[in-house]
């Protein structure tokens, strides 16, 4: 009787495993409809001064709750974020790596965390808003040295600054 209890537990696990792992998938093949494919990088040894982290997550702006599953960019991993000639590039271990035209990224900021990490300090993640196609997303990165992370977070704001004092209406 007990073989049997636990064979349905496991089997009911497989299955509640199963379906979880069907529904992300299913959302990243629609979102993957809805969005561009992030652009690479013709040249990662030339990422400049790199924060080294973990990739958090990329989510909707409007809805932290909302993963973006769509290319790789819901899963985490090691990450260096830094520049390239692109824009912002984030160069990740075991996952696609990608980069944020600078006339993408909408501005930058701190949190204490997103879907898939949640660190509870007021500036625990680096948070990077930026376009997506026609969708705005936050993408989340913990810096492994937070000082770094602030660093770079004000090189960021520097550029959009003056991006903005450049193009005082908002055209892109």
């Amino acid at each position: 009787m007990k073989v049997l209890a636990v064979v349905l537990l496991v089997l009911a696990l497989l299955v509640l495993w199963r379906m979880m792992f069907m529904g992300y998938r299913g959302r990243a093949l629609r979102q993957r409809r809805d969005l561009p494919r992030p652009i690479g990088s013709k040249d990662w040894k030339g990422l400049r001064d790199p924060v080294e982290g973990v990739y958090v997550s990329t989510t909707d702006a409007e809805n932290a709750l909302d993963r973006i599953a769509a290319h790789g960019l819901g899963s985490r991993s090691a990450v260096q974020i830094g520049f390239v000639d692109e824009g912002i590039g984030l160069l990740r271990q075991g996952a696609r790596s990608f980069v944020v035209p600078l006339a993408d990224v909408v501005g930058i900021g701190h949190g204490p965390g997103m879907v898939g990490k949640w660190i509870g300090k007021e500036k625990g993640l680096i948070v990077l808003r930026w376009k997506l196609g026609d969708r705005v997303v936050d993408t989340g990165v913990k810096p492994r040295h937070p000082a770094e992370g602030a660093a770079f977070a004000e090189q960021v704001e520097e550029l959009v600054r003056n991006r903005k004092n450049t193009n005082p209406g908002g055209a892109q």
